[in-house]
């Protein structure tokens, strides 16, 4: 009794030890299961792989399309974005517009007052040179790519304005704005003579006072220590949101009179019909401020015009830069409508295709079924006897080959089941023949 008792006890706990082995075993699988998401590279084993494709789609392609579509839709997105931020610029030139007009309306005023009086050579920022002996050019460009040729036009204008200079035996010194310009001088620019700097800053996606206060330093330092002679600024000019041209403007020295450009014009940026749209508008020549003749200055006019010209400059610089600014976000924008354009394009085509390859595998397939039906329908059934419950294409292959070599197969094909002698048969058809012929 004791060892019955044992023997079910320890069939017990082995039954138990199965029980837990199985249910670990099922945890796992449900487990990884779990984690056969999109992208993992867990999946669930298979004893057994299917090998024959189900159906008539063709994955590769369908992952293709699916990229294409992806890609569209980003760049739609980056076009999105950039009219977003051609709103900015717009929102900064029209806040910056009220302080340049009144800074330009002072400066007239003062310069319409004292004019006659010589003050041009007591103002280093308004002398004119006898002759130019050196250029100082401040190249602006973008930080970023993805903005279709914006940057190789600029960098390309700068470089024919430095041929040029070199032409003349001038070899100017050059300023970089945007990590394009900066990367060009190696790349581009290499067999053109110039002098860096090493004067370099960043173009950021807000242009604040603090970044144009030091580009304004560095470009009136550059002139006031009597290095060059004269300052250039190549950057782009907008003119609407599929057009902007790079540009050379002279910076410095400054005019006395017209100081703000003839061509300076605002932009703003509508919507009509759900397109986006640029209107612009002429601004005005700022008319000089009218100072009564009895206004004493507290400080000569020079100090005094020699502090606001600086701030002149800086709002000139920002003018620039918004415009520079548009015109790369306008060109982002049409670079990203043409890559979204050409996305749909690929896509109908690889659509296209795909439909094709699954037509043509549906047909196929249709075709074959068919004339196995066909072929079930009409013709000879006797092939032989079904394969077994486990037989299959390779054992049965494997078994003719077994009795191939054990030479249970004969090297001729036998005789069916018949009479004995097939002439004998063959001389009694023919004599029957004779026979009926005779009567």
């Amino acid at each position: 009794a004791m060892a019955l008792r044992r023997s079910i006890l320890g069939y017990g706990v082995l039954a138990l030890l199965a029980l837990v082995a199985l249910r670990r075993h099922v945890s796992q699988q449900e487990e990884a299961e779990d984690l056969s998401f999109v992208g993992s590279a867990t999946r669930p084993q298979h004893a057994r792989e299917v090998r024959v494709s189900r159906s008539g789609v063709d994955k590769a392609m369908k992952d293709r399309i699916n990229s294409v579509e992806k890609t569209g839709k980003l760049t739609d997105a980056m076009r999105l974005v950039a009219a977003a931020k051609v709103r900015r610029a717009q929102d900064g030139v029209k806040k910056s517009r009220p302080f340049s007009e009144e800074l330009t309306s002072m400066i007239k005023g003062i310069v319409k007052k004292l004019k006659g009086s010589g003050m041009e050579a007591e103002l280093p920022m308004l002398r004119v040179p006898e002759k130019v002996t050196d250029v100082g050019i401040l190249m602006v460009t973008s930080n970023r790519g993805l903005c279709g040729g914006y940057n190789a036009f600029i960098v390309k204008k700068a470089k024919a304005r430095i041929q040029a200079l070199n032409e003349q035996g001038i070899v100017p010194k050059l300023i970089v704005i945007g990590n394009k310009g900066k990367m060009a001088l190696t790349q581009r620019m290499y067999d053109v003579n110039f002098n860096y700097t090493g004067t370099f800053f960043d173009f950021p996606d807000t242009l604040k006072a603090n970044l144009v206060s030091n580009i304004g330093d560095a470009v009136r330092n550059l002139f006031l220590s009597g290095e060059v002679d004269k300052v250039e600024v190549v950057s782009a000019k907008f003119f609407n949101l599929v057009k902007n041209e790079p540009t050379i403007r002279t910076m410095l020295p400054l005019t006395p009179t017209g100081i703000e450009d003839p061509e300076d014009e605002t932009f703003k940026l509508t919507s009509e019909d759900g397109k986006l749209k640029v209107e612009k508008e002429k601004v005005k020549s700022t008319k000089a401020k009218e100072i009564e003749n009895d206004v004493i200055f507290d400080q000569t006019p020079d100090v005094i015009l020699n502090s606001m010209l600086p701030l002149y400059l800086n709002s000139q610089l920002l003018s620039i830069l918004f415009d520079s600014q548009a015109s790369e976000l306008s060109s982002r924008m049409t670079a990203m409508k043409a890559a979204t354009d050409n996305a749909k394009e690929v896509k109908k085509k690889l659509l296209r295709i795909f439909h094709k390859k699954r037509q043509a595998s549906i047909t196929a397939e249709i075709a074959e079924i068919s004339a196995g039906a066909l072929s079930m329908e009409d013709g000879d059934k006797s092939a032989g006897p079904p394969l077994g419950l486990f037989d299959n294409e390779e054992s049965a292959s494997e078994d003719f080959l077994k009795e191939l070599e054990s030479g249970s197969v004969p090297e001729s094909p036998q005789m069916p089941d018949g009479p004995e002698d097939r002439t004998e048969l063959k001389n009694l058809q023919k004599a029957g023949l004779k026979y009926t012929e005779m009567m």
